[in-house]
C-alpha cells in the first residue's frame, strides 16, 4: 500500500506535466501568429474596408454629416476614365515585358558567367532607392545638352521628342523595376543544375532548344514572380510619367487619382480609383497563379 501511495503522486505529476506541455504546444502556434494577424487587420484589412466605404460616397461627403452613398463613382470611372485605365495597364505590361526580355539574359549571365555576382547584385539595389531620384537623373541625361544627346543625335532622335514620350517613360519604368526581374529569375536559375544544360548540349541540343526545354520551364517560377512584381509596381507608377512622359503617359490612373483627391478634394472618386487599381492587380495575380500550374508553389 505504501509503495502504491508513493507511486501515485508521481504518475499524477507526470500526467500534469504532459498536459501542460500539450497546452503549450496548442497555444504556441496561435501565439506566434497573433502579432502578424493583428498587424494585418489593423494596417491592411481596416484601411481597405475604409477605402471601400469612402469609394461609395460622393466627393468629400464622407467626412460630413450629410454623407451620400451611391455607385456613381464606379459608373463615372467606366464612362469617363476607362482610357486612363487602359494607359496604365499598357505601360505596366510593356515595361514588364521589356524587363523580362532584357532581364532573363542578364540574370543568366550574372548567375552562370559573372565571377563577382554579389557585387553586381549590390549595385543593382541602387534603382530601388526611389523612382524620384531615378526619374530626375534620367530627365537630366535626356536633356538636349545632356550626356546622351550625342548618341540621340547620331541615331537621328531629337532629344525633346525622346524626353517627353512613351519610350522614355517605359525606359524609366523598366530601369526602376529591372532589379526585381533579375533577382527573381536569378534565384530560380541558381537552383537549376548546370549539368542539365551540359547534358543537353552533349546530346546535340541547340542552344535555343536548351533554353526552351530546360532553362525556361525550370525557371518559370522566377519569371512569373519577377513579372508579377514588376507589373504590380508599374501599375502604381507616379513620378516617372510626370518627369519623363508626355500628356498621354500622364493619364495613368495614379496621377488621376492624386489629382482627384488632393486638388479637387473628390475623395470618393479617388478612393474608387484606388479600389479599381487594386482589383486589377488582384485579378492579374490570381489569373497568373491559377494558370501557371503552381509555378510559385501556390
Amino acid at each position: 500500500m505504501t509503495t502504491q501511495a508513493a507511486v501515485l503522486p508521481k504518475d499524477q505529476v507526470a500526467t500534469t506535466q504532459a498536459t501542460a506541455r500539450s497546452w503549450r504546444r496548442s497555444f504556441t502556434g496561435p501565439g506566434l501568429i497573433l502579432p502578424a494577424f493583428i498587424c494585418t487587420v489593423l494596417f491592411s484589412v481596416v484601411p481597405l474596408v475604409y477605402l471601400a466605404i469612402v469609394s461609395l460616397t460622393e466627393k468629400s461627403s464622407f467626412f460630413f454629416k450629410n454623407t451620400v452613398y451611391s455607385f456613381a463613382n464606379y459608373t463615372t470611372i467606366w464612362d469617363r476614365y476607362l482610357p486612363n485605365i487602359e494607359t496604365t495597364i499598357r505601360l505596366a505590361l510593356l515595361s514588364s515585358v521589356i524587363d523580362l526580355v532584357f532581364g532573363y539574359p542578364f540574370a543568366y549571365i550574372l548567375i552562370r558567367r559573372v565571377r563577382y555576382r554579389e557585387l553586381v547584385r549590390t549595385l543593382m539595389v541602387f534603382p530601388l532607392f526611389g523612382p524620384l531620384y531615378l526619374a530626375y537623373g534620367l530627365s537630366y541625361i535626356f536633356l538636349p545638352n545632356g550626356p546622351v544627346s550625342p548618341l540621340l543625335d547620331f541615331l537621328g532622335i531629337p532629344a525633346t521628342e525622346w524626353l517627353y514620350s512613351e519610350p522614355s517613360t517605359l525606359f524609366g519604368m523598366m530601369m526602376f523595376t529591372f532589379p526585381f526581374m533579375v533577382m527573381n529569375i536569378g534565384a530560380a536559375l541558381s537552383n537549376v543544375d548546370p549539368v542539365l544544360e551540359e547534358a543537353a548540349s552533349t546530346l546535340g541540343a541547340a542552344p535555343w532548344r536548351v533554353f526552351a526545354r530546360i532553362l525556361f520551364p525550370l525557371s518559370f517560377g522566377g519569371v512569373l514572380a519577377g513579372f508579377l512584381m514588376c507589373f504590380g509596381w508599374n501599375l502604381g507608377v507616379f513620378v516617372v510619367p510626370v518627369l519623363l512622359g508626355g500628356l498621354e503617359q500622364q493619364r495613368v490612373i495614379s496621377l488621376t487619382l492624386y489629382s482627384k483627391g488632393m486638388s479637387q478634394q473628390d475623395f470618393g472618386m479617388a478612393s474608387a480609383m484606388g479600389i479599381v487599381l487594386m482589383a486589377i492587380a488582384f485579378v492579374v495575380t490570381w489569373g497568373s497563379l491559377k494558370f501557371s500550374r503552381g509555378a510559385l508553389g501556390a
